[in-house]
């Protein structure tokens, strides 16, 4: 029997690579449709499509410019497959992308998301590989199960996902926030069901990342949105207890990244507003943070005097 199929949905805000990253998506075999969300001001997008019109294409373009959480959601209503995939306009699915999630989808019964590393190509045409930590919950050497901290908090694209996931009433009363969807779809993904993991990369990314910011204001924004995911995730699952972990996990997790970026940038004055800031916010994800923050920097100094010793002897 077939593998089920699978619609790819492209959120386009203008990329030059635009028509690369539609082209990829046509020719991948297990793609039931491709639906596009024209989110530009212009006729750059729609021009391409026009010139790839086919049965299997869906477009659409909104009155006004849509944010991310809004356009995926809008994406997600249009499709009709029991998975959805969505993607970038700066990305290039390879030839047997879609394929290789579906099948692991229908190897692993019961699981909610696949995610994988992907290629980022620099300005100057360099490939990047960005790979996720595996924590302890990995069995085996490929593939993950279970609750996992790192799935890409920021990123929503390399993921096949179950449609009704991401269809649920409930994401309609998530602030509407460009980073908001992805990490809301992630951890409900992970509260429901299983997810897998593989180290092979299945996209190249021709535009890189932001740059991590080290404005507080953005950074306690960006934890007061994760803080109402993760209320949306309590009141979505039925498990309570992975959700209260999740919960703990990802805010201390959030707190030491924070901290130690500004650490890094030695902007001590404002480590010291940002840790009196996420205290009021959650003390105990702050206790937490600041604790393996003190061991790392014994472990750093007991290291640092071991080689002053032995570079003395």
């Amino acid at each position: 029997m077939e593998s089920s199929k699978a619609d790819i949905l492209i959120s386009a805000y203008g990329s030059e690579y635009f028509e690369q990253c539609l082209k990829s998506a046509l020719n991948q075999r297990m793609a039931a449709s491709v639906i596009v969300c024209d989110n530009t001001q212009n006729n750059a997008v729609s021009d391409i499509i026009n010139r790839y019109s086919c049965n299997k294409l869906k477009y659409f373009k909104p009155e006004k410019p849509l944010w991310r959480h809004t356009s995926c959601v809008k994406l997600a209503e249009m499709a009709t497959a029991p998975w959805v995939r969505f993607i970038d306009d700066c990305e290039i699915l390879s030839e047997n992308s879609l394929e290789k999630r579906l099948e692991q989808s229908d190897t692993f019964g019961g699981i909610s998301m696949t995610f994988s590393s992907y290629i980022t190509v620099t300005p100057d045409g360099r490939k990047e590989r960005t790979t996720y930590n595996l924590p302890e919950y990995v069995k085996g050497t490929d593939y993950l199960f279970n609750v996992f901290t790192e799935v890409p908090f920021r990123r929503f694209t390399n993921v096949l996902i179950r449609r009704d996931i991401v269809v649920s009433s409930l994401f309609k009363g998530l602030p509407d926030r460009p980073n908001c969807f992805p990490s809301a779809a992630a951890m409900l993904a992970m509260a429901e069901g299983d997810l897998v993991y593989t180290s092979e990369s299945l996209v190249l990314r021709y535009e890189p990342e932001i740059e991590d910011t080290t404005d507080i204001e953005t950074m306690l924004d960006e934890t007061d949105c994760i803080i109402d995911i993760i209320n949306y995730v309590e009141s979505a699952t039925e498990d309570k207890k992975r959700a209260l972990k999740l919960r703990k996990e990802l805010l201390s997790q959030t707190f030491k990244q924070n901290t130690v970026r500004l650490l890094r940038k030695k902007q001590y004055r404002e480590v010291r507003e940002y840790i009196y800031e996420s205290w009021q916010n959650d003390r105990a994800s702050v206790l937490s943070g600041l604790f393996h923050l003190s061991v790392m920097g014994l472990i750093a100094k007991a290291l640092m005097k071991s080689l002053r010793v032995f570079h003395k002897d």
